[in-house]
């Protein structure tokens, strides 16, 4: 009986050498989804909602004159869409119940602004929103104490919050900043926003092609191999017969 022949460079070999590139291909696009999430992931903390550093007038401060603006400063540039300021409101609430802000908003950066006329001397109520850099609005109240000084002229107010161009001072408001809202830096904000969805329907898209390029050589691999044992078993039971 003449001895087995063992065979090389076939049977479950050439599988292995077929999915190499395959696999290669795979771990290249692991390492592209590690890198990518890696950056969204750096990316995160950007997103965080906006909160307020300073404001005129201050916290629990005291106003002891009208100042020309009252404001609300952020740490970081607000999402203001258009000119609309959809999703923004400042109002400024007196001892009564009434609003004294005019109802014209300016967005510009970290800040949102407006002018008020202020009524009698007492504890004021301010209420703000903003629209953060992540898409999310934020809204707070704080208060401060107004000191009217000598002579000053104490506006009405309004029983309603007012709107823009109809509430106390709005022309000379409208005036002074023109449209009444900026959109500065708002273009790329949004640029952000945009290219982190991108980047993570990027991310799963890898993620898939992955997982289903590592799946599909290990079925191949398995049938080819099985094939190439089958070959082996009927050459040999030929030889055995021959001998």
């Amino acid at each position: 009986m003449s001895a087995r022949r063992i065979r090389t460079g076939s049977g479950a070999a050439s599988p292995a050498g077929r999915t190499g590139p395959r696999r290669a291909l795979a771990l290249a696009l692991a390492s592209v989804a590690v890198t990518a999430g890696a950056v969204l992931g750096l990316a995160a903390p950007a997103s965080a909602h906006n909160y307020m550093i300073a404001s005129t007038p201050t916290v629990n401060g005291t106003l002891t004159s009208l100042p020309k603006r009252f404001e609300i400063t952020t740490n970081d540039r607000l999402l203001d869409i258009g000119d609309t300021n959809s999703g923004f409101a400042y109002r400024i609430v007196g001892p009564s119940g009434r609003y004294y802000e005019n109802g014209c908003l300016i967005v510009d950066g970290p800040s949102m602004t407006t002018k008020a006329a202020l009524g009698r001397s007492g504890e004021y109520t301010i209420e703000w929103q903003i629209v953060s850099a992540d898409g999310h609005t934020v809204s707070d109240r704080y208060r401060f104490r107004w000191e009217a000084p000598a002579g000053f002229r104490p506006a009405t107010g309004s029983t309603r919050p007012p709107v823009c161009a109809s509430g106390p001072g709005a022309s000379a408001a409208a005036s002074d900043t023109g449209t009444g809202s900026a959109d500065s830096g708002s273009s790329g904000v949004v640029g952000d926003a945009i290219w982190i969805g991108a980047g993570g329907l990027v991310l799963v898209a890898l993620v898939v092609v992955v997982l289903l390029l590592l799946r599909r050589p290990a079925a191949s691999t398995v049938e080819t191999a099985t094939a190439g044992r089958g070959r082996d078993d009927e050459d040999d039971l030929a030889d055995d017969a021959r001998d």
